[in-house]
C-alpha cells in the first residue's frame, strides 16, 4: 500500500465516529489472549508474530480528519514491539496476568499517531503462555483475529521445525478500500439507503432490558460454555421449526425478551460479516456492521412462527445489509448522540474458530470485546462446546442482573426446544421450570 492518504471504509468510520465522540476513551479496544500448554518455543513464536503483524495494513493506519474529511495513510516504520512479561512466580499466575492485561487495556487511543494493536507472551508457568493481542476496533474485528492467529499458528509450525513457511495471504488493504468506495457511489447503495430509510422511518425507540446508561470503558461479562451436543440440540430444533439455527436463536432471544418485558415489539442488533464474495475475505481488518432486525411478537402465536417470522425478516435484510449502521444512525439524525437503532446485539460465529500451534494445546480466551451499549450476546460453536456469551454496559446491569439474564435465556431456549409449537407467551411458563 503507498504511502498515500486514502479514505475511510465504512466500518472503520463507524468505529472512528465512535471514538471521536471520547477522544481519549479506551473503550474502543479489543483484546484476546491464546494459552499455550505445552513446550513452547518462544523465539519460533515471536518471529510468526513479528512477521504476521508487521504485514497487516490494518494495524498500521494512521487517521486524520481536515476540512471536515477522514482520511488513513500507513504508517511506513511498520512497527511491531513483543514484549515479554513473567508471572510464573505470582501466587496465581492468571490472576497477575488478567491484571496486567486489564491494566493495559486501560491506555488512551491515538487513532492519529497510533500504535493501533500491542502483543506480549505472558509466562504463566514452565509450560503454560498467553500469546496477547490487543487492537482497536478500527483495525480488527472478531474475524480478522482469526485469520492473524491461524497465519501466526501457521508460521509457527514452520519456524519450529525448520520447514520453509507457506505462502501467505496478501494483508493489504488497499484492495478492501477500493471495493468499499465502489459500493459507497454505486446504485446498490442508493438502493439500500432507501431501503433502510423507509425501513427506519417509523422505527419506536428499543426495548431493552434495563434503562439506558452511556457506555462505560469496559464490559461485564458473564460467559458460559455449554457441552457440545447442545449445538445439536439447538440445530434439530431449528429444523423442527423448518428454519436454520441463527433464525431459530433469534426467534428465542425474541420471544426471552417479550416474556421479560411484555413487549410486542423486538429489535435486535445482527451483526454480519460482509465478507463472502469481497475482498475482505482473506484481510485482517474492520469490515463487521450491524443492522436492526425488528420483530413483531404476537403471545398467542407459535414459537414456530416467530421461527419462521425471522427466517423471512432475514431473507428481506440480507441484499442490504451491507449498508452501514452509522450511515442509518445519520439518515436517522442521531449522529454524534448514543442512542442506538436496537437492543440487545447478536453476534453469531458460525466460523470455525479452531487452530493449531505444532506441539501444543492451543485455547482462545476473548478478554475485551471493547465497550458495549446495552448487551452484545455471543453464540460460537467450539469443536468442544457451544460459548453462549453475554457482555453488558456496566452501568446498567449489575453481575446478578446479568446472571440472571443469562440463566433465563438458556432456559427459554430449552422450553422452546420441548415444545416449538406452544405460544411464545407461555415459554415464560417453560422457563420458569427449566429455571
Amino acid at each position: 500500500m503507498s504511502a498515500a492518504s486514502h479514505p475511510l471504509t465504512a466500518p472503520q468510520y463507524g468505529m472512528w465516529a465512535g471514538q471521536r465522540m471520547d477522544p481519549d476513551s479506551p473503550a474502543f479496544w479489543t483484546a484476546e489472549a491464546i494459552e499455550l500448554r505445552g513446550p513452547l518455543d518462544a523465539g519460533a513464536l515471536g518471529k510468526s508474530v513479528f512477521d504476521t503483524l508487521r504485514r497487516c495494513d490494518a494495524l498500521h493506519m494512521r487517521y486524520r480528519e481536515r476540512d471536515g474529511e477522514v482520511r488513513q495513510r500507513l504508517d511506513a516504520s511498520r512497527t511491531v514491539s513483543w514484549a515479554r512479561h513473567d508471572f510464573s512466580g505470582a501466587d496465581d499466575p492468571w490472576g497477575a496476568a488478567a491484571a496486567w492485561m486489564r491494566a493495559d487495556l486501560d491506555r488512551p487511543a491515538r487513532l492519529d499517531t497510533g500504535p493501533l494493536f500491542a502483543t506480549a507472551l505472558l509466562r504463566l508457568g514452565p509450560e503454560r503462555h498467553l500469546w496477547y493481542l490487543r487492537a482497536h476496533h478500527i483495525a480488527l474485528d472478531g474475524f480478522a483475529y482469526l485469520l492473524l492467529i491461524h497465519r501466526v499458528a501457521e508460521l509457527y509450525g514452520a519456524h519450529r521445525t525448520g520447514r520453509a513457511p507457506p505462502p501467505g495471504r496478501d494483508f493489504g488493504l488497499a484492495p478492501v478500500i477500493e471495493e468499499a468506495e465502489a459500493y459507497r457511489w454505486s446504485a446498490q447503495c442508493t438502493q439500500d439507503r432507501r431501503f433502510w430509510q423507509a425501513r427506519l422511518q417509523d422505527a419506536r425507540v428499543p426495548v431493552t432490558l434495563a434503562p439506558l446508561r452511556p457506555p462505560s470503558d469496559t464490559a461485564r461479562s458473564e460467559r458460559h460454555r455449554l457441552p457440545a451436543a447442545a449445538y445439536t440440540h439447538w440445530q434439530a430444533g431449528a429444523r423442527a421449526c423448518g428454519v436454520d439455527w441463527g433464525a431459530w436463536l433469534l426467534a428465542g432471544i425474541g420471544a426471552w425478551m417479550q416474556g421479560q418485558c411484555g413487549t410486542r415489539e423486538v429489535t435486535v442488533g445482527l451483526l454480519v460479516m460482509n465478507r463472502l464474495g469481497s475482498r475482505a475475505l482473506t484481510v485482517p481488518c474492520m469490515g463487521m456492521n450491524v443492522v436492526p432486525l425488528r420483530l413483531d411478537i404476537d403471545p398467542q402465536a407459535g414459537f414456530d412462527a416467530l421461527a419462521r417470522q425471522a427466517r423471512d425478516t432475514l431473507a428481506t435484510l440480507r441484499p442490504h445489509q451491507r449498508y452501514n449502521y452509522e450511515w442509518m444512525r445519520e439518515d436517522a439524525g442521531l449522529a454524534g448522540s448514543h442512542r442506538q437503532l436496537y437492543g440487545p446485539v447478536l453476534n453469531l460465529m458460525p466460523f470455525d474458530r479452531g487452530f493449531r500451534f505444532d506441539g501444543l494445546h492451543a485455547e482462545a480466551h476473548s478478554v475485551s470485546v471493547g465497550s458495549v451499549e446495552d448487551m452484545d450476546i455471543t453464540v460460537s460453536p467450539l469443536p468442544d462446546g457451544l460459548r453462549v456469551d453475554m457482555e453488558a454496559n456496566p452501568a446498567a446491569y449489575g453481575a446478578k442482573a446479568l446472571r440472571d439474564h443469562h440463566r433465563q435465556l438458556l432456559a427459554t431456549l430449552d422450553a422452546a426446544l420441548a415444545d416449538p409449537g406452544q405460544p411464545v407467551g407461555r415459554l415464560a411458563e417453560g422457563r420458569s421450570r427449566a429455571a
